[in-house]
């Protein structure tokens, strides 16, 4: 699969990787800011950005992605060498399952607002809730009408109006991304590993969330948090976007987190 990737600076590799209906282009301030010390490496996810979306949604899971992932960094960095792993809302369930399959080579993880349906109980009131906005989402879509479905889902998500404010081009790019979404829930609902296999993981954790997101990632957050033992827990302003919207309280953070890594020295 032909991916769509950046590499920038040298040093220590930084791995950053966007969440759902967005694309590396997500991080491209953020990675100014860290190329004076670090290599930086931003990924589209499949379905996004450059990567083409998965051949059979069907059978599509976190895995494809993970191991889409390792090929670019084996390119990138070598296989066998470390690296930071920085993953937002989807892109953060993406950065769990990565960092558990390849435990090694991980060494620290940031996670904002990861959307780990599959750490809810399967009958659970917040997938319910999420299940019935992408069935609605998928019907737009199956319609014909998938800027429609992309106009709930970023209206859902913030604040009320938004989806009118942006531009044409931005508004089609959106509604081909809400096509992939559909399918970015299902894997991270039938995701098997659980919250006693997160539990396991080596690297230090680093949890970001928005006082302001809506109770679909805060709810997901706190189990997240509750899971993985000495996770460090940020508070930002901001809802669920604030690595766009609020990145100047964000980016900071996530940079310290990894400073302190690499000095070894925690506080």
């Amino acid at each position: 699969m032909t991916a769509g990737f950046s590499v920038k600076g040298e040093g220590k590799a930084i791995v950053l990787l966007h969440g759902s209906m967005a694309s590396k282009e997500q991080w491209l301030g953020f990675t100014e800011e860290l190329i004076p010390r670090y290599k930086v490496i931003s990924m589209d996810l499949i379905g996004y950005g450059r990567t083409a979306r998965p051949f059979n949604p069907d059978k599509y899971s976190l895995r494809d992605e993970s191991e889409l992932l390792r090929s670019i960094l084996e390119a990138t960095v070598g296989a066998g060498e470390s690296y930071h792993l920085v993953g937002h809302s989807y892109g953060g369930v993406v950065a769990l399952h990565h960092a558990y399959h390849h435990r090694d080579n991980v060494k620290s993880l940031t996670i904002i607002e990861p959307m780990a349906f599959h750490l809810l109980e399967k009958n659970h009131h917040l997938i319910e809730a999420s299940r019935q906005m992408v069935e609605e989402i998928h019907r737009f879509i199956k319609e014909g009408n998938a800027i429609a479905g992309a106009e709930m889902f970023i209206n859902l998500w913030m604040p009320a109006g938004t989806f009118a404010k942006i531009g044409e081009r931005e508004k089609m790019l959106l509604s081909e991304g809400v096509k992939k979404m559909v399918v970015d829930f299902r894997a991270a609902v039938d995701e098997p590993l659980s919250a006693d296999d997160y539990a396991t993981l080596p690297m230090p954790v680093c949890l970001i969330a928005g006082k302001a997101s809506p109770p679909y990632s805060l709810g997901i957050a706190e189990v997240v948090a509750a899971a993985i033992p000495g996770i460090e827990f940020h508070w930002v302003d901001g809802g669920h976007f604030s690595p766009v919207s609020h990145a100047g309280q964000v980016n900071p953070v996530i940079a310290d987190f990894i400073g302190r890594v690499e000095t070894g020295v925690r506080t």
